[in-house]
Protein backbone atom coordinates (compact mmCIF):
# COMPACT_ATOMS: atom_id res chain seq x y z
CA UNK A 1 0.00 0.00 0.00
CA UNK A 2 1.10 3.40 -0.88
CA UNK A 3 1.68 5.95 1.60
CA UNK A 4 0.53 9.39 1.05
CA UNK A 5 2.66 12.04 0.77
CA UNK A 6 1.56 14.61 2.97
CA UNK A 7 0.40 12.98 6.02
CA UNK A 8 -0.80 14.14 9.27
CA UNK A 9 1.59 14.16 12.52
CA UNK A 10 -0.13 12.79 15.39
CA UNK A 11 -0.95 14.85 18.23
CA UNK A 12 0.25 13.53 21.64
CA UNK A 13 -1.82 14.28 24.59
CA UNK A 14 0.05 13.73 27.95
CA UNK A 15 -1.68 14.26 31.32
CA UNK A 16 -0.30 17.38 32.97
CA UNK A 17 -0.09 17.11 37.11
CA UNK A 18 -3.19 19.13 37.03
CA UNK A 19 -4.86 16.41 35.46
CA UNK A 20 -5.22 18.97 32.30
CA UNK A 21 -4.41 17.61 28.74
CA UNK A 22 -1.61 19.16 26.97
CA UNK A 23 -0.28 18.54 23.29
CA UNK A 24 3.82 17.65 23.11
CA UNK A 25 5.84 19.29 20.80
CA UNK A 26 9.48 18.04 19.16
CA UNK A 27 12.12 21.05 19.81
CA UNK A 28 15.65 21.87 19.33
CA UNK A 29 16.73 22.23 22.48
CA UNK A 30 18.63 25.98 23.03
CA UNK A 31 22.35 26.08 23.86
CA UNK A 32 22.72 28.57 26.80
CA UNK A 33 25.15 31.62 25.41
CA UNK A 34 28.66 31.38 27.43
CA UNK A 35 29.98 34.57 28.90
CA UNK A 36 32.98 36.37 27.13
CA UNK A 37 36.33 35.16 28.79
CA UNK A 38 40.13 37.02 28.03
CA UNK A 39 42.68 33.96 27.59
CA UNK A 40 46.22 34.05 26.32
CA UNK A 41 45.22 33.41 22.79
CA UNK A 42 43.38 36.36 22.09
CA UNK A 43 45.38 38.94 23.99
CA UNK A 44 48.39 37.56 21.94
CA UNK A 45 46.88 37.73 18.88
CA UNK A 46 45.59 41.37 19.61
CA UNK A 47 49.17 42.75 20.43
CA UNK A 48 50.71 40.99 17.34
CA UNK A 49 47.87 42.81 15.51
CA UNK A 50 48.70 46.00 16.62
CA UNK A 51 52.55 45.54 16.42
CA UNK A 52 52.17 44.90 12.48
CA UNK A 53 49.79 47.82 12.61
CA UNK A 54 52.54 50.16 13.74
CA UNK A 55 55.58 48.14 11.99
CA UNK A 56 53.28 49.16 8.62
CA UNK A 57 52.67 52.50 9.19
CA UNK A 58 56.14 53.44 10.52
CA UNK A 59 58.23 51.52 7.84
CA UNK A 60 56.36 52.04 4.43
CA UNK A 61 52.62 54.44 4.91
CA UNK A 62 54.51 57.11 6.55
CA UNK A 63 58.27 57.12 4.44
CA UNK A 64 55.98 57.00 1.75
CA UNK A 65 54.15 60.34 2.74
CA UNK A 66 57.14 62.18 3.78
CA UNK A 67 58.99 61.28 0.05
CA UNK A 68 55.48 62.37 -1.40
CA UNK A 69 56.07 65.72 1.10
CA UNK A 70 59.25 66.74 0.69
CA UNK A 71 59.60 65.62 -2.91
CA UNK A 72 60.28 69.14 -4.23
CA UNK A 73 63.03 69.96 -1.26
CA UNK A 74 64.99 66.98 -1.75
CA UNK A 75 65.45 68.06 -5.25
CA UNK A 76 66.65 71.25 -3.52
CA UNK A 77 69.06 70.01 -1.43
CA UNK A 78 70.84 67.62 -3.48
CA UNK A 79 71.50 70.53 -6.08
CA UNK A 80 72.95 72.63 -3.25
CA UNK A 81 74.98 69.95 -2.05
CA UNK A 82 76.27 68.90 -5.52
CA UNK A 83 76.85 72.81 -6.49
CA UNK A 84 78.66 72.91 -2.93
CA UNK A 85 80.88 69.50 -4.06
CA UNK A 86 81.71 71.53 -7.44
CA UNK A 87 82.89 74.64 -5.46
CA UNK A 88 85.29 72.36 -3.51
CA UNK A 89 86.94 71.17 -6.68
CA UNK A 90 88.09 74.10 -7.92
CA UNK A 91 91.28 75.39 -7.83
CA UNK A 92 92.20 78.67 -6.56
CA UNK A 93 94.81 80.78 -8.61
CA UNK A 94 96.89 82.55 -6.36
CA UNK A 95 99.69 85.56 -6.65
CA UNK A 96 103.29 84.94 -7.66
CA UNK A 97 104.28 86.97 -4.70
CA UNK A 98 102.52 85.07 -2.23
CA UNK A 99 103.86 84.30 1.18
CA UNK A 100 103.19 80.05 0.25
CA UNK A 101 104.34 80.47 -2.76
CA UNK A 102 107.58 82.18 -1.86
CA UNK A 103 108.33 79.47 1.21
CA UNK A 104 107.20 76.63 -0.96
CA UNK A 105 108.42 76.86 -4.34
CA UNK A 106 112.23 76.17 -3.29
CA UNK A 107 112.03 73.60 -0.55
CA UNK A 108 113.10 70.79 -2.71
CA UNK A 109 116.28 72.73 -3.44
CA UNK A 110 117.49 71.90 -7.14
CA UNK A 111 119.89 73.10 -9.39
CA UNK A 112 122.10 72.10 -12.31
CA UNK A 113 124.79 71.07 -9.61
CA UNK A 114 126.67 67.71 -8.69
CA UNK A 115 124.92 68.12 -5.11
CA UNK A 116 121.30 68.05 -6.26
CA UNK A 117 121.44 65.45 -9.37
CA UNK A 118 120.31 62.90 -7.41
CA UNK A 119 117.36 64.14 -6.82
CA UNK A 120 116.93 66.44 -9.61
CA UNK A 121 117.43 62.82 -12.08
CA UNK A 122 114.59 60.88 -9.86
CA UNK A 123 111.79 64.08 -10.05
CA UNK A 124 112.42 64.85 -13.48
CA UNK A 125 112.64 61.33 -14.67
CA UNK A 126 109.04 62.43 -16.57
CA UNK A 127 107.24 59.34 -14.05
CA UNK A 128 105.00 59.91 -11.27
CA UNK A 129 106.94 60.44 -8.16
CA UNK A 130 104.16 60.22 -5.27
CA UNK A 131 107.59 60.26 -2.43
CA UNK A 132 111.18 60.08 -1.70
CA UNK A 133 112.78 57.21 -0.51
CA UNK A 134 115.23 57.91 2.69
CA UNK A 135 118.01 58.61 1.07
CA UNK A 136 116.58 60.98 -1.33
CA UNK A 137 114.65 63.07 1.76
CA UNK A 138 117.82 63.22 3.67
CA UNK A 139 119.46 64.67 0.63
CA UNK A 140 116.46 67.30 0.24
CA UNK A 141 117.21 67.94 3.93
CA UNK A 142 121.11 68.67 3.63
CA UNK A 143 120.47 70.39 0.46
CA UNK A 144 118.21 72.79 1.85
CA UNK A 145 120.53 73.28 4.91
CA UNK A 146 123.53 73.92 2.97
CA UNK A 147 121.94 76.48 0.35
CA UNK A 148 119.76 78.32 2.77
CA UNK A 149 121.70 78.21 6.48
CA UNK A 150 125.36 77.15 5.85
CA UNK A 151 126.68 80.51 4.46
CA UNK A 152 130.12 79.96 5.40
CA UNK A 153 131.52 76.84 4.02
CA UNK A 154 129.28 74.84 1.69
CA UNK A 155 132.38 71.77 1.48
CA UNK A 156 132.43 71.29 5.30
CA UNK A 157 129.57 71.96 7.74
CA UNK A 158 127.51 70.36 10.88
CA UNK A 159 124.03 70.20 11.23
CA UNK A 160 122.39 69.22 14.67
CA UNK A 161 119.82 65.82 15.01
CA UNK A 162 117.23 68.69 16.14
CA UNK A 163 117.33 70.58 13.21
CA UNK A 164 117.33 67.75 10.77
CA UNK A 165 114.54 66.74 12.59
CA UNK A 166 112.91 70.11 12.32
CA UNK A 167 113.59 70.23 8.23
CA UNK A 168 111.99 66.36 8.12
CA UNK A 169 108.52 67.81 9.22
CA UNK A 170 108.91 71.39 7.24
CA UNK A 171 110.02 69.16 4.01
CA UNK A 172 108.13 66.00 4.07
CA UNK A 173 105.95 66.32 7.38
CA UNK A 174 108.09 63.00 8.43
CA UNK A 175 111.55 62.06 10.62
CA UNK A 176 110.95 58.46 10.45
CA UNK A 177 113.92 58.45 6.79
CA UNK A 178 116.12 59.83 9.77
CA UNK A 179 118.89 57.62 10.94
CA UNK A 180 122.37 58.10 12.82
CA UNK A 181 124.64 55.47 11.16
CA UNK A 182 127.42 57.02 9.04
CA UNK A 183 126.80 56.86 5.54
CA UNK A 184 127.01 58.68 2.26
CA UNK A 185 123.43 60.87 0.86
CA UNK A 186 124.49 61.26 -2.64
CA UNK A 187 127.49 63.78 -2.34
CA UNK A 188 127.60 64.14 0.89
CA UNK A 189 129.65 61.91 3.18
CA UNK A 190 128.06 62.39 7.13
CA UNK A 191 129.37 60.93 10.17
CA UNK A 192 127.36 61.22 13.45
CA UNK A 193 128.76 62.37 16.59
CA UNK A 194 126.63 60.78 19.48
CA UNK A 195 127.78 62.53 22.22
CA UNK A 196 126.89 66.06 21.19
CA UNK A 197 124.07 64.70 18.70
CA UNK A 198 125.69 66.46 15.28
CA UNK A 199 125.95 65.48 11.72
CA UNK A 200 129.34 66.10 10.35
CA UNK A 201 129.00 66.43 6.48
CA UNK A 202 131.60 66.73 3.80
CA UNK A 203 131.34 67.33 0.04
CA UNK A 204 132.29 63.92 -1.46
CA UNK A 205 133.30 65.48 -5.19
CA UNK A 206 133.43 69.03 -6.34
CA UNK A 207 130.12 70.68 -6.60
CA UNK A 208 130.61 71.03 -10.44
CA UNK A 209 127.64 73.29 -12.19
CA UNK A 210 127.49 72.14 -15.86
CA UNK A 211 124.61 70.92 -17.21
CA UNK A 212 122.00 72.45 -19.07
CA UNK A 213 118.84 73.41 -16.72
CA UNK A 214 116.09 75.64 -18.08
CA UNK A 215 113.25 76.00 -14.83
CA UNK A 216 110.26 77.93 -15.64
CA UNK A 217 107.74 78.97 -13.04
CA UNK A 218 104.05 79.23 -14.72
CA UNK A 219 101.36 79.37 -12.13
CA UNK A 220 100.23 78.26 -8.15
CA UNK A 221 96.62 77.54 -7.10
CA UNK A 222 95.46 76.05 -3.92
CA UNK A 223 92.41 73.40 -3.57
CA UNK A 224 91.29 72.90 0.23
CA UNK A 225 94.44 71.70 2.13
CA UNK A 226 96.78 70.99 -1.19
CA UNK A 227 99.44 73.78 -3.09
CA UNK A 228 99.83 72.94 -6.70
CA UNK A 229 102.88 74.44 -8.61
CA UNK A 230 103.36 74.43 -12.14
CA UNK A 231 106.20 74.95 -14.20
CA UNK A 232 108.15 73.73 -17.00
CA UNK A 233 111.34 72.05 -17.14
CA UNK A 234 113.32 71.85 -20.06
CA UNK A 235 110.18 72.88 -21.89
CA UNK A 236 108.05 70.00 -19.62
CA UNK A 237 105.00 71.07 -18.11
CA UNK A 238 105.52 69.56 -14.28
CA UNK A 239 102.81 69.84 -11.70
CA UNK A 240 103.87 69.46 -7.75
CA UNK A 241 101.93 68.79 -4.75
CA UNK A 242 102.43 70.19 -1.66
CA UNK A 243 99.82 69.70 1.81
CA UNK A 244 99.21 71.61 4.50
CA UNK A 245 100.28 70.42 7.76
CA UNK A 246 101.55 72.18 10.73
CA UNK A 247 101.36 75.85 11.56
CA UNK A 248 99.72 76.23 7.73
CA UNK A 249 103.16 74.43 6.26
CA UNK A 250 102.98 73.10 3.06
CA UNK A 251 105.30 69.81 2.75
CA UNK A 252 105.94 67.75 -0.46
CA UNK A 253 103.52 65.04 -1.34
CA UNK A 254 104.26 64.23 -5.29
CA UNK A 255 105.60 65.50 -8.93
CA UNK A 256 103.88 64.94 -12.04
CA UNK A 257 104.77 65.55 -15.61
CA UNK A 258 101.69 66.99 -17.58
Amino acid sequence: MIEPLLKDEEEKLVVAPDNKLVPTKKYKEKKEKKPFKWDRNIIITIILAIFILWFFGRNIIKPFYMGFKYYDLRFEDNTSENNNANEDLTEEEIPNNSDILNTTYNKIYIDNCTNTSVIRNRIYSNTLVNNLDNVEKMIAVLNYYNYYTNVNNHDIFTISLSEVNRLGIYLFNDISFITTANTIYGNYQVTYDDVNQLFNVNIVNSNICEETFNREFLRATTLNDELYIYETVNNINYKWTFKKGNDNNYYFVSITPE
